[in-house]
């Protein structure tokens, strides 16, 4: 499959490598028994989210998600009350600024549906920065979701030509000790060792743009999420300060998200 255009414009953009082609024409999608009433098939959506697409919410997300829904006209099933809606279930949350080129949803429908119909009917409505890939069957549950594959690039004054290597092999250093943050949690702010949450990461430091790159495999688990914004506030400890964006930038892209065993690929 050929991935659409503005993800591997953004991909080459970011030096990420694009997501690994998928299959989007399934095998026959299975009827599931959900409700007494009415049977539905659950369909599994792969879509990135680039650009412009990062400032919106994870709520925002979920709206625009519905809607678009609705003006596709597909057969998808509603929540059955007063305020009827689709149902939706999304993988783990992006924060604002965050990117990514593989974010999951989990909808159903109410009547035999093909991959290839969704894509058609579901793109386009939507805008370039967030299409769909993929459709299918599920195949794993999102619990089983473990880990996610991070890419960051740096640019700060204060690294440079001389001084990149030395900032790259410190940085990484700092990430494999114990690392000391204030966490947020749903019982509050706290001071955590976050370095537990940090399975793998990569610095390097590329001469030719004067960027580091950091590559970043973090827990994404609902328990142990560690968002990849804590690597970029640790930086702060080795003087990388990021308050001035005319002189002080970053970027973080999700590229991949892992099952529990950190290797297989989510889908």
């Amino acid at each position: 499959m050929v991935q659409p255009r503005t993800l591997q414009i953004q991909a080459e953009k970011l030096n990420c490598a694009a997501p690994a082609p998928r299959d989007t024409v399934a095998p026959d999608f299975l009827m599931d028994d959900i409700h007494p009433q009415s049977r539905t098939l659950t369909v599994r959506l792969g879509f990135y989210k680039v650009g412009r697409m990062q400032f919106i919410s994870h709520l925002d997300l979920q709206r625009f998600m519905k809607r678009a829904f609705v003006r596709s006209g597909l057969p998808i099933w509603f929540s059955e009350g007063f305020n009827p809606h689709p149902k939706m279930v999304f993988s783990t949350p992006l924060s604002i600024g965050i990117q990514s080129l593989c974010e999951f949803a989990d909808t159903k429908m109410t009547s035999p549906v093909t991959p290839a119909q969704i894509l058609d009917a579901l793109n386009p409505c939507m805008p370039d920065e967030l299409q769909l890939f993929y459709a299918a069957p599920p195949k794993m549950k999102m619990t089983d979701i473990g880990f996610a594959r991070y890419e960051m690039h740096l640019h700060h004054p204060a690294v440079t030509k001389e001084t990149g290597a030395a900032v790259a092999a410190e940085l990484d250093a700092m990430y494999s000790a114990p690392l000391i943050l204030s966490k947020r949690s749903k019982s509050g702010d706290k001071d955590t060792d976050i370095s537990p949450f940090i399975r793998k990461t990569e610095t390097v430091f590329d001469r030719e743009t004067g960027n580091l790159h950091i590559r970043a495999t973090l827990c994404a688990d609902n328990a142990n999420f560690l968002n990849p914004e804590y690597l970029i506030r640790a930086a702060a400890e080795k003087g990388l300060v990021f308050d001035d964006p005319m002189t002080a930038w970053y970027d973080i892209m999700r590229t991949e998200i892992l099952c529990a065993d950190g290797t297989t690929p989510f889908c």
